[in-house]
């Protein structure tokens, strides 16, 4: 399952990143029987893809709890760890409201209003800007402390980096060069990951 959800999580995110980017957004002329069908398998890819990050995460966090040095250390990761569970609920949040407003919504017109009536609503806003993204800026510094300490190689550490950094901008370009980066960063840490489970699980 864990093996997987490096492997899936990736892949699944950039389907979200091609269907919403090249699906939804590059094609306002469709009608809204083609539309909202696009709108809604977009955001599913992106809830399924972030449900496997989740896993990733957890994955993360025990293997870099294993490897911190002292009390501090757990401190930090901890501390990292719950951030990212914060942002992983926080996108989680996101992908169900956009598609209560999509299902809600007659056409591609109704949708601003529909939206704009839910992010009025006082907390609603935590959902999206910088607090879904701190998944992602978790997972970076996980990963970084995991290479530092020499548990997992430094490449894959920094493509998920770069990666990382490049879907943050939400430049279509980039969020596409930055999912493929993650699809080639994440399954090579998943076997070292593993490992140290397997391991710590005959201890």
């Amino acid at each position: 399952m864990v093996r997987r959800s490096f492997l899936a999580a990736p892949a699944l995110l950039l389907a979200g990143v091609l269907a919403m980017k090249f699906g939804w957004k590059g094609n306002d002329d469709l009608g809204w029987g083609l539309a909202l069908p696009l709108w809604t398998v977009a955001h599913l890819l992106y809830a399924v893809g972030y449900l496997a990050f989740g896993l990733v995460l957890c994955s993360l966090w025990s293997r870099a709890r294993k490897a911190a040095s002292g009390p501090l250390d757990r401190s930090g990761v901890g501390i990292v760890s719950v951030v990212g569970g914060a942002g992983l609920v926080a996108m989680l949040g996101q992908m169900v409201i956009d598609l209560v407003v999509g299902f809600r919504a007659p056409d591609r017109a109704g949708m601003s209003a529909i939206s704009k009536s839910i992010h009025d609503i006082p907390g609603f806003g935590l959902f999206y800007g910088f607090v879904p993204a701190l998944s992602f800026v978790a997972a970076t510094l996980l990963i970084a402390f995991l290479a530092v300490h020499r548990r997992i190689p430094v490449w894959p550490a920094a493509v998920f980096a770069v990666g990382s950094f490049c879907i943050g901008t939400g430049a279509t370009a980039l969020m596409v060069g930055g999912g493929l980066a993650l699809c080639a960063a994440l399954p090579a840490l998943a076997p070292h990951v593993e490992s140290v489970n397997r391991a710590t699980a005959a201890v």
